[in-house]
C-alpha cells in the first residue's frame, strides 16, 4: 500500500497526514499511482487511510488536485511470451541490464506508449483499465489469426486476445495495434486478414507494420526468415493500397521502404503520426523538421569540418540534405556510415549503433561529431554497450554533437555549440 510522503495545504485541510497508507480510493483498492491520478481529477470520492492502528476514512469534496505525494514504485510486469522473433533473445551478453527485461505491463502501455500482448492480463485488470479509463493503448497483435499469433508468441493466454480487446473497445478505450511481420509466417494473405480485421474492431485506430528484426545472436532459436527487397516491395503495395481504402488505417514502418528501396510518404501520408514511436513516418517528419530548422537558423560561416554518424539505412538519405547544411553554417561534412558488427549487418538503423562500433569504424579529423539522441538511452549519455558520450569523445579526439531524431533544430543545435565553445 502506498504511504503518504508528503502533501499540499489542500491535503492537509482536508485531513491527509503524512505517514498515512492509503487503502483504497472511490471504493477501490489502490494499486498504483494509476488509480491516485484517476480519482485526483475527481472532485468527489472518499479515501480509506490506515493510520496506526486506526482506519479512517477521508470525504474529499475539492476543486484543486489534492497534492499529494507518496513512494511510488512500479516495477513493470514480465512477459510470460516466448516469441519466436523476440528481439531481446538476440542481445549479446554486456550490454545496460534494463534492456534484458522482458516487460509486457499495460500501465506502460498507458504511460509512455510500449506495446503489449495481453497475455498476462486477468479479468479484473481489463475491468480497471475499463474504470480509469487508461486510453489509449498499444497493443501487439501480429496475427489477427488464433491460431498464428499462438504459434508466434508460444503462449496459449493469446487465445484470449480478441475478447479483451472487444471489451475494451465496448468500452471506450482506443488502441493503436502493431503486427511484427515474419516472412511465410504472417505476411501475405495472413497480414491482409488481420489489418482488415483490426480496422472493423470498435475502437482500434491504426496499425503499424513492422519488419521482424534480427541479429547475428540467433544461436539455438527459431528459423526464420528475413524480410528482403522482393518481401518488402510486396507487403509496401499491399499495405498502401489498404491505406488508401481504409481511409489511412495502416502503415509500413519506414523500414520496410528502406528495405524495399523505395521512397517513403510525403509528411500528410502519415496524419498524425501516432505510430511514429514504431518507426512510421520518421524519415518524413525528419524532413519537414530539418527544412524548418535550416529555414529558422541564421547563416555563418563557421569554417568547421562536422562529420554525421548515423547507420547504414540512413546514411545516404542524410547525405542528400547536407549540402544545404552545409551552406547554412558554412561547414564541411562527411557522413561516417557505421556498420553494425555488434548485432549483425541486417542491423542498419541508427539508433542500434554501439559506441564500440562507432569507435571502430569512425574515420578521424572531425572538428565535431554529430550523433541522433536515439542512440543513447533517454535522459543519459550512455549508448546500448554501457558506454558513454565521453568514451566516444575521448577516442574520437573531438565532442559528440547529440541532435534529436526527429531532426528539429538540426542546424541550430550544431550552430549553438559551436557559438558556446567560443
Amino acid at each position: 500500500m502506498p504511504k503518504i510522503t508528503g502533501l499540499s495545504k489542500t491535503a492537509k485541510r482536508l485531513g491527509f497526514k503524512v505517514g498515512d497508507d492509503v487503502l483504497k480510493m472511490g471504493g477501490y483498492d489502490v494499486v498504483d499511482e494509476l488509480d491516485y491520478l484517476f480519482y485526483d481529477n475527481e472532485s468527489e470520492f472518499d479515501v480509506v487511510l490506515s493510520r496506526g492502528k486506526k482506519i479512517k476514512t477521508v470525504k474529499v469534496n475539492k476543486t484543486e488536485p489534492l497534492g499529494l505525494e507518496f513512494d511510488w514504485e512500479i516495477k513493470p510486469a514480465v512477459c510470460k511470451n516466448h516469441c519466436i522473433f523476440c528481439f531481446v533473445d538476440q542481445l549479446p551478453r554486456g550490454m545496460r541490464e534494463s534492456l534484458y527485461v522482458k516487460d509486457d505491463d499495460y500501465r506502460f502501455s498507458f504511460i509512455s506508449g510500449s506495446y503489449v500482448t495481453l497475455t498476462n492480463v486477468t479479468d479484473a485488470d481489463i475491468d480497471r483499465i475499463i474504470r480509469l479509463r487508461l486510453s489509449p493503448l498499444y497493443i501487439s497483435v501480429h496475427a489477427l489469426d488464433d491460431e498464428v499469433r499462438k504459434f508466434m508468441l508460444k503462449n496459449p493466454n493469446t487465445l484470449k486476445l480478441r475478447d479483451y480487446m472487444k471489451r475494451l473497445g465496448e468500452n471506450g478505450i482506443k488502441m493503436h495495434t502493431q503486427l511484427v511481420v515474419v516472412p511465410n509466417i504472417n505476411d501475405g494473405k495472413v497480414l491482409e486478414d488481420s489489418i482488415r480485421g483490426l480496422k472493423a474492431m470498435e475502437g482500434v485506430l491504426s496499425v503499424a507494420v513492422v519488419p521482424v528484426g534480427m541479429t547475428r545472436h540467433r544461436a539455438e532459436l527459431a528459423e526464420l526468415t528475413p524480410v528482403d527487397e522482393n518481401n518488402a516491395r510486396q507487403t509496401v503495395a499491399m499495405v498502401e493500397k489498404l491505406h488508401a481504402e481504409l481511409d489511412g488505417f495502416c502503415w509500413c514502418s519506414d523500414e520496410y521502404y528502406v528495405k524495399a528501396n523505395i521512397p517513403v510518404g510525403e509528411y500528410g501520408y502519415y496524419g498524425a503520426f501516432n505510430q511514429i514511436e514504431n518507426g512510421v513516418g520518421m524519415l518524413a517528419e525528419f524532413k519537414e523538421n530539418f527544412l524548418y530548422s535550416l529555414e529558422e537558423t541564421s547563416a555563418v560561416k563557421l569554417d568547421k569540418r562536422v562529420d554525421m554518424i548515423t547507420g547504414v539505412s540512413f546514411a545516404t538519405i542524410l547525405e542528400e540534405y547536407l549540402p544545404a547544411l552545409e551552406d547554412k553554417l558554412g561547414i564541411r561534412c562527411k557522413v561516417n556510415a557505421v556498420v553494425n558488427d555488434y548485432f549483425g549487418h541486417s542491423v542498419t538503423v541508427a539508433g542500434l549503433l554501439t559506441a564500440t562500433d562507432i569507435v571502430a569504424q569512425t574515420e578521424r579529423g572531425a572538428d565535431a561529431y554529430v550523433i541522433p539522441d536515439n542512440m543513447l538511452r533517454e535522459f543519459t549519455d550512455t549508448f546500448l554497450d554501457n558506454k558513454t558520450v565521453k568514451d566516444v569523445e575521448d577516442a574520437l579526439g573531438a565532442p559528440i554533437i547529440v541532435v534529436p531524431h526527429s531532426g528539429n533544430g538540426f542546424a541550430a543545435v550544431i550552430a549553438e555549440h559551436f557559438k558556446t565553445e567560443a
